[in-house]
């Protein structure tokens, strides 16, 4: 090899060596920055005259393993779609508290045939009967009390659907800003391993908000689905989602879905789409999980209200209580027919204007199906707790309900029946906090992997350096050496 030739391969050997030094120091000093991954400086030998000249810098590189980092999307976006949902049923379960607890609603059914069973021994005691009507209407506050509470919470459910929906477009028109940079970049054969970890991140926090799949094209431009479908979030422009809130939230509430316009079909609905991240588990809550426990209320009031409707009187008498009823002062006739009941239940006004009603009946002519032969029971006296009695004994009496789903409607008493619907509540709240905290557990384990094979290893880069900088000074000695040579050639020749 000439001088020449030695001098052109120490110089590309010296900025080859500078170049990946400044790379591992970046790396070093990124270690722990979110997102940031290892970045690897490419070098080729150069080939002249088909000898190997000197080093040829490539684009600097990612060290990523693709599927996993794929997998963690996925294991994110299941992750926060369970958080939010155990987040909304943990705040649920305390609005409905324990069965045992003086302020639940089973609680408050047991005071109500507490009562009862007092006025028994008294009837005709007026302070007894009021007893009775102030338990009654603690049942019916608190019942209203807790649809109240679910639909709260399906109207914060609703609004948080709009502020993540505004963080998508957001994190969408960044991608679409990102990708034109990488594809100028690419295309004028630049690194764009730095841009892409922004955009790596920014997919990351996509992902935390819905069910993504991506797909890369050949000119580095990504591509972003809702998963399952063939609709486009981002392509070479960003699609928009919209969304509009629900001012007030009340049972029978038809709440807002979520819509996509790509620029080409009008805007259409994507609701049932998303199946994980935080919007997704908003759905959920929102459109599925509360609206579940209004239903079991509402039948829950359901019931009430028709044990204490008319009440059988052995052996073919009948009184008619009508202790609770809607905001028309009508008992619902089927469950399901009057949907949000529980929150209009009420102690019934004439009632309440008459407490005698308690212990004598005769709101109303008994049906014809409990006095098909003996008539309205007629009371023989103040003292006489025949209604009390036979009302106590709906209490007891385990007795099948309407249908709803998770609840025991086969055979059980009014008390268990109440029990029974708050404990659902905290077995499906336990459910999703066991379910948060093992897939929690696995992104972990996962992220965990990916860091190992894609992040900066401290130690391996401090070793890379002491190689580097050997390469360097051998490098810079070849220098001196041919400098050496040439200053010794041109002394000779003068």
């Amino acid at each position: 090899m000439s001088l020449l030739g030695a001098l052109s391969s120490a110089r590309s050997g010296i900025l080859a060596t500078q170049s990946a030094i400044d790379v591992a120091s970046r790396n070093i000093a990124n270690a722990s920055a979110d997102g940031y991954t290892r970045k690897i400086q490419e070098t080729s030998s150069r080939v002249i005259d088909g000898r190997v000249g000197s080093v040829r810098l490539e684009e600097v590189t990612r060290n990523v393993n693709v599927q996993l980092q794929r997998d963690v999307r996925e294991q994110t976006s299941v992750v926060e779609q369970l958080k939010v949902v155990e987040d909304f049923l943990a705040r649920l379960e305390l609005q409905f508290g324990r069965p045992e607890d003086s302020s639940s609603i089973a609680a408050k059914i047991t005071d109500l045939k507490a009562a009862f069973q007092a006025l028994s021994t008294g009837p005709d005691l007026a302070i007894a009967q009021q007893d009775v009507l102030r338990a009654a209407e603690e049942v019916a506050l608190t019942l209203n009390n807790l649809s109240d509470g679910i639909q709260d919470l399906r109207q914060e459910a609703d609004r948080r659907v709009n502020d993540s929906v505004t963080s998508i477009n957001e994190i969408l028109q960044n991608i679409e800003a990102l990708n034109a940079d990488i594809g100028a970049r690419k295309s004028v054969g630049q690194s764009t391993a730095d841009l892409d970890d922004q955009r790596d991140e920014l997919v990351l926090s996509l992902s935390k908000l819905m069910n993504i799949t991506t797909l890369e094209r050949p000119d580095g431009k990504l591509a972003i689905l809702v998963s399952g479908t063939s609709n486009f979030l981002i392509d070479q422009t960003a699609s928009t989602l919209s969304f509009t809130t629900t001012g007030v939230v009340a049972p029978d509430t038809a709440l807002n879905n979520i819509l996509l316009d790509n620029g080409f079909l009008a805007p259409f609905s994507i609701t049932s789409d998303i199946t994980s991240g935080e919007l997704g588990g908003l759905l959920q809550v929102r459109d599925t999980l509360l609206p579940l426990a209004q239903d079991q209320l509402d039948s829950l009031a359901f019931e009430l209200a028709q044990q204490f409707d008319e009440i059988a009187i052995p052996p073919n008498f009948g009184a008619d209580i009508e202790l609770f009823v809607n905001g028309a002062g009508n008992v619902p006739t089927a469950a399901g027919a009057d949907q949000g009941f529980s929150a209009q239940i009420q102690v019934n006004a004439l009632v309440t204007a008459t407490p005698s009603i308690l212990r004598d009946g005769g709101v109303a002519p008994a049906s014809t199906v409990l006095v098909a032969a003996g008539g309205a029971y007629a009371a023989t006296g103040v003292s006489d707790s025949t209604v009390l009695l036979a009302i106590i004994d709906r209490f007891e009496a385990k007795q099948a309900f309407v249908a709803v789903t998770g609840l025991n409607t086969t055979s059980s008493t009014i008390e268990e029946f109440a029990a029974d619907f708050i404990g659902y509540q905290a077995n499906r709240k336990a459910d999703f906090a066991s379910q948060f905290s093992f897939q929690d557990q696995i992104r972990g384990l996962l992220n965990e992997r990916l860091q190992d094979e894609s992040g900066v290893n401290i130690d391996e880069e401090l070793a890379n350096l002491i190689q580097l900088e050997s390469a360097f000074a051998a490098s810079a000695r070849i220098l001196s050496s041919v400098q050496a040579s040439l200053d010794e050639l041109l002394n000779a020749v003068r």
